[in-house]
């Protein structure tokens, strides 16, 4: 007479049911994490990209008014050394108040050098925060130079 066998229990037990959800809790979050350095990295090539128009716009600038900028009316050290515009002659001053305000200030806490020279060699320096809310993050620049 054969011996009768037991009957096996058929499904998840609990603790596999447990394992099974906490490896897909490691995967869920291990995908929140990679969304969040893209979404990271997409903003900072963002910034990137609209620091190079930025600097390119005030490159187009100085060569509408290339007299001023050999002359070193656009030199300024920092963007806290752009004025208001006042609407009268020279127009340099008005022409950096909207340069800052429409296209500046597009990047967080933008700074910004730019100096020519006699012989119409120009420098514009952008650098902005990039640090969303990592402290570490260094702060990124972008440097357009040209002859005018």
């Amino acid at each position: 007479m054969p011996l009768k066998q037991k009957n096996k229990p058929k499904g998840f037990t609990l603790i596999e049911f447990l394992v099974a959800l906490l490896v897909f809790a490691i995967g869920i979050l291990a995908l929140t994490s990679l969304q969040i350095y893209v979404l990271r990295s997409d903003i900072s090539a963002h910034h990137q990209a609209q620091a190079v128009q930025i600097a390119y716009s005030m490159m187009d600038r100085l060569r509408s008014n290339r007299s001023a900028a050999v002359a070193g009316a656009y030199n300024i050290p920092n963007a806290a050394a752009i004025t208001e515009g006042d609407g009268n002659p020279p127009l340099v001053d008005d022409d950096l108040a909207d340069w800052n305000t429409n296209e500046l200030s597009l990047l967080p806490n933008a700074d910004v050098v730019i100096n020519c020279t006699p012989s119409g060699n120009c420098t514009v320096t952008i650098s902005w925060s990039d640090a969303q809310g990592d402290p570490n993050v260094p702060t990124p620049t972008t440097t357009l130079s040209g002859n005018i």
